[in-house]
């Protein structure tokens, strides 16, 4: 059974995130206020087995994220079983995607993106610091693409500035994030997050984020749209 999660089902939560195998950003970064935004959906079956979570984007997509099956749990399908889910709770509310984020060494997770039918759209690389856009201005003109809004990649723009051929997203949340969408000759600050599609990641001369160097965005279309390739 698919449900949504309660306070309650914190211990078994953070359990399941801290021996997942995977970067533990849960426990790490939020502890129970994890449970409090978005909507996380627990796999119970006789007890909490997995969980993951929904949030709405602006572009009326669903961003899930920290997908999570028990150690004990594994194999029976149960992380197919809550992207199934995500799948219908999407279309019975008439969103247009579903997407995800996947490191790209999460070998297994891309395998189990693959096999539900979901297609990588871009993969982007990850730098600490930010952009210095004090010369920049607010600009209408935009290069297609996703932006990083705190790790969910939405198409809906609001906060684009440009200075010659350099194209910027800037998105204030618990602290800046900038996204590349254009250019090659930055002046940087040391405040902030910055991330860029592969294909001008060399451009960046900031630190790579070791936590956290790249990843793909993987997404899945609802009904019969096509799915774009914003590269």
């Amino acid at each position: 059974m698919i449900r949504k999660a309660n306070p309650g089902d914190w211990n078994s939560v953070s359990y399941i995130s801290s021996t997942a195998g995977y970067d533990d950003y849960i426990n790490l970064h939020y502890g129970p206020s994890y449970l409090n935004s978005g909507n996380v959906y627990v796999s119970d079956n006789r007890g909490i087995d997995g969980f993951i979570k929904i949030e709405v984007l602006e572009d009326n997509s669903l961003w899930f994220s920290g997908v999570r099956v028990s150690q004990e749990s594994r194999r029976k399908h149960i992380a197919t079983t809550m992207l199934e889910y995500t799948h219908k709770y999407a279309m019975r509310n008439g969103y247009n995607s579903m997407r995800c984020m996947v490191e790209t060494n999460n070998i297994p997770s891309i395998k189990l993106m693959e096999s539900f039918g979901m297609s990588i759209v871009q993969k982007y690389d990850f730098f600490l610091g930010g952009i210095d856009i004090s010369s920049y201005a607010y600009t209408q003109k935009l290069k297609y693409g996703l932006v990083n809004k705190e790790w969910k990649f939405d198409s809906e723009y609001k906060g684009v500035y440009g200075n010659g051929n350099n194209q910027i997203f800037v998105y204030t949340g618990d602290l800046t994030y900038y996204t590349v969408l254009e250019g090659s000759d930055f002046e940087y600050v040391p405040e902030g997050s910055t991330c860029a599609p592969d294909y001008l990641s060399s451009f960046i001369k900031l630190k790579p984020d070791l936590e956290f160097v790249s990843g793909y965005v993987f997404e899945k279309k609802i009904g019969n749209n096509k799915i774009h390739n914003f590269s």
